[in-house]
């Protein structure tokens, strides 16, 4: 579903330039979930922004359901992956109700029976009728990351791309988001990509997960090496450390990478 062939993505130029991702290359079937996890700053995000092309200077290949994207969006495209952001309070436009937000992609896409679609997406992700009409700021953190997820639905879309779809939630509610797409995934058959710093949520929610470290990948691992920590590169290690718990001794082990 998802083909990415020595991606390469820059920003800035001349002595300010600065190689985000360096030669990536990995392969996503139908129906999978592939995470992506490293350190702030490896790369991680900045793959999705170009998948989306929300990202304009990247070089390589990159196919969906084995069509080369150009680096130009499109409707046919879109109607077929669609991103989850981090942050739903920034995402979600602040002046438009729910319904509003879940209207515009059918308006722009020139869907028919819209009424019923909003509803319908209202339901999959779990959200009241009675939050219809509301705006952004008088719901929830949790709901409204699901509003945008029922915005990323609402175009029956076959990809997702999730961008630390939890990070900016509470811990109470992170694990009902992470159960909805769970749920959403295996009632849609939809293909995941996700992005996360937390590999207790790749491990959970992913079926392979490759690690990241200043624009390269480091090693790719199955959800079961993950949760075992089997990992056969030393970074992934002291990645898997540092993130079960910050102690001393594990400070002084970590060496440099440069």
């Amino acid at each position: 579903m998802i083909r990415v062939q020595d991606l390469r993505v820059t920003f800035g130029k001349g002595k300010t330039l600065f190689h985000a991702v360096q030669g990536v290359s990995f392969e996503i079937k139908a129906g999978e979930a592939y995470g992506l996890v490293g350190e702030s700053g490896s790369g991680k995000s900045t793959i999705l922004r170009a998948i989306s092309r929300l990202t304009a200077d990247w070089r390589g290949i990159i196919e969906i359901d084995s069509v080369p994207l150009s680096h130009r969006r499109d409707k046919s495209t879109a109607r077929k992956m669609q991103m989850v952001f981090q942050d739903p309070y920034g995402s979600l436009h602040p002046r438009h109700t729910v319904n509003d937000i879940l209207k515009e992609p059918l308006e722009i896409h020139r869907v028919n029976n819209r009424d019923s679609r909003i509803l319908q997406a209202l339901s999959d992700v779990g959200l009241s009728i009675d939050l219809r009409f509301r705006y952004p700021y008088q719901i929830s953190g949790g709901q409204r990351q699901r509003v945008a997820i029922a915005r990323a639905l609402i175009l029956q879309p076959e990809i997702l791309l999730l961008d630390e779809p939890t990070s900016a939630l509470d811990v109470s509610v992170q694990a009902e988001i992470l159960n909805l797409l769970t749920a959403l995934r295996r009632h849609h058959d939809l293909t995941y990509l996700m992005v996360s710093h937390d590999l207790a949520v790749v491990g959970h929610m992913c079926d392979r997960i490759a690690v990241m470290n200043r624009g390269k990948f480091v090693e790719e691992i199955s959800a079961a090496q993950l949760r075992d920590a089997e990992p056969e590169d030393a970074y992934t290690r002291q990645l898997i450390s540092a993130s079960g718990k910050y102690d001393r001794e594990t400070a002084k082990s970590f060496v440099s990478f440069d």
